[in-house]
């Protein structure tokens, strides 16, 4: 990244929460305390040099999957590993799969749209002989900051 004063970071760090905020409000932060006009000049001038790529939105309808989750899968044996990569990788609930180095197994980002379904999921992962333990489940509350990708890899 560009060599960015605190003025800036605190900028990204507001449109970053809100990419829709108002630059007046954004120029009123006690740790930004810039002109309005100074704030747009500073994000053009962000966007110019690539550090804002775009401005975008994201939408959760109900019809949609909303609830996002990571599971830490142990398989039964390394063997029973690349099985489990495979069959993770094509349920459609599992939107990233990754293997972990060490003893740690598999962790599956899943995205579900209500809790039953990503408890009947877990149960799933629990009744499969080639997963000794569902270690844990984390449920994001809130996303604070995500990349998108459009690369998909496929072992």
């Amino acid at each position: 990244m560009k060599n960015l004063d605190d003025k800036d970071k605190r900028i990204l760090e507001m449109l970053l929460e809100d990419s829709r905020r108002p630059y007046h409000e954004i120029a009123a932060d006690v740790n930004v305390n810039l002109s309005e006009s100074t704030v747009r000049k500073r994000v053009i001038k962000l966007q110019e040099e690539g550090v804002i790529e775009n401005f975008t939105i994201k939408i959760c309808r109900e019809d949609e999957r909303c609830i996002i989750a990571f599971i830490t899968l142990i398989p039964k044996t390394q063997a029973e590993t690349k099985e489990l990569l495979r069959e993770a990788q094509i349920l459609p609930q599992c939107e990233e799969v990754y293997f972990l180095a060490g003893e740690c197994g598999v962790l599956v980002k899943v995205n579900v749209p209500e809790i039953i379904e990503l408890d009947a999921l877990i149960e799933s992962f629990r009744g499969r002989a080639d997963v000794k333990s569902v270690e844990r489940v984390c449920v994001v509350l809130r996303p604070i900051k995500t990349v998108l990708q459009s690369k998909d890899r496929v072992l």
